[in-house]
């Protein structure tokens, strides 16, 4: 799962941009990004967002921002007199033109929460300083989430709700920090909430249609990855997401024409060559699977998923002529050193093992993935085992019209 991550607004302007990365595939998120998802995963700046509202202390042309909240900062008429709360607002409102650590933001929060004590402070400079404080605590979030603070940075977009319940930044960026955490159902109905507020926020959808991938709730995935698509028609990880999804619906002709579009836009996207890849597989096209993962192994020699993926089809493959004994097992071997060993990645590892004939090292790696994998998972790999102890390999037949992912492809990046 790739959770997009936290909303970035920029001071001093109306401009806001994403920094972070797809939680392949919350592509949080850990969004993930999801990380996700969720995760979160490798760094990506998003397009700047033209209906970005702005920042409260935005000095131009900004109606939320009282005329007074403006003034020089000039001295009260008398040097001795407390200044009024109305000088502690203007007064927070100039530091935070240049604010930029979580100690300046804090003083930013204490002089603005010093003025609002004073009941003399206007209406209209109290609305304003709200809407500050908003701007200030999600500010500051950010910097606690990037900082690994995610308690605290939830609490500060809490806060930043609080007093302005409209500002849709802090409502998704909030989401954001619930699917990180796990709490997936807060995390969608702040999506809900941001899209209601901003109906044209790309990020929001792709965020919600992530989330419900990892529910299972494909169908729902693919309608808000159309929505992220309709808003931005070449966002290759909303392509390659949605291509997932129908993947998991058994729909590989439609997840392929996803993911061509996902590399038309992006041909370095190394996940969306190893993801159509599957596809091609599990159609049978052994021949366009095996030149996918070349191509992604050649894009990103880092990206362990890719040598997964070709180690297996190299040890399971029905067809003799794409069955490569010792590339298999170089290859099952080199995934796990990139991204460790997981029970699918064993699972390739001891099913390369048998397609060699040596079936007392692939029992020994499959009886300790039948103990790793999750229950709802072990009938299959209980199944390889007693092939394995018949000394028999496995190869990867799919009976016809199968809606189901085998036990390689039940992940995504």
């Amino acid at each position: 799962m790739s959770i997009r991550p936290v909303f970035r607004s920029a001071i001093r302007s109306a401009i806001s941009t994403w920094h972070g990365s797809h939680w392949s595939m919350v592509q949080y998120v850990w969004l993930i990004a999801m990380s996700t998802s969720i995760a979160v995963v490798g760094a990506q700046a998003r397009a700047q967002q033209a209906d970005d509202p702005g920042d409260p202390v935005e000095q131009a042309d900004s109606a939320d921002v009282p005329a007074e909240a403006e003034a020089d900062d000039a001295p009260s008429d008398s040097a001795a007199e407390a200044p009024s709360g109305e000088d502690m607002i203007r007064e927070a409102y100039r530091i935070s033109k240049e604010a930029q650590t979580v100690e300046e933001l804090t003083a930013v929060i204490e002089t603005c929460q010093q003025g609002l004590a004073d009941p003399d402070v206007s209406e209209s400079m109290r609305q304003y300083a709200h809407k500050l404080l908003a701007w200030t605590y999600d500010k500051r979030g950010l910097l606690l989430d990037e900082a690994g603070q995610s308690e605290e940075a939830l609490a500060d977009f809490d806060q930043a709700i609080h007093f302005d319940p409209t500002r849709w930044q802090a409502v998704h960026n909030r989401g954001v920090s619930y699917a990180r955490l796990g709490e997936y159902e807060k995390a969608i109905a702040d999506f809900d909430r941001t899209i209601e507020l901003n109906p044209n926020y790309a990020n929001a959808y792709f965020n919600r249609g992530e989330l419900h991938y990892e529910l299972g709730e494909f169908r729902r995935a693919i309608a808000d990855y159309n929505q992220c698509l309709r808003l931005q028609p070449r966002d290759a990880a909303a392509l390659n997401s949605r291509g997932h999804a129908y993947y998991r619906l058994g729909n590989y002709r439609s997840a392929i024409s996803d993911y061509n579009r996902a590399i038309r836009v992006d041909p370095r996207n190394a996940a969306a060559y190893t993801n159509r890849g599957d596809a091609y597989a599990d159609l049978g096209m052994y021949r366009q699977a095996a030149q996918d993962y070349r191509a992604a192994i050649r894009i990103d020699p880092k990206m362990g998923r890719a040598y997964q993926s070709a180690a297996w089809l190299m040890a399971t493959c029905p067809d003799a002529r794409y069955r490569e004994t010792e590339k298999a097992i170089s290859a099952a071997r080199r995934a796990i050193e990139l991204d460790g060993q997981s029970y699918r990645y064993l699972d390739t590892l001891a099913a390369a093992y048998a397609n060699a004939g040596q079936f007392e090292k692939a029992r020994e790696i499959q009886a300790r993935v039948v103990e790793m994998a999750p229950p709802e998972l072990a009938a299959n790999y209980e199944a390889r085992l007693r092939l394995y102890e018949q000394n028999q390999p496995f190869r990867d037949i799919l009976p016809p019209g199968r809606q189901q992912i085998g036990a390689r492809r039940a992940r995504r990046s």
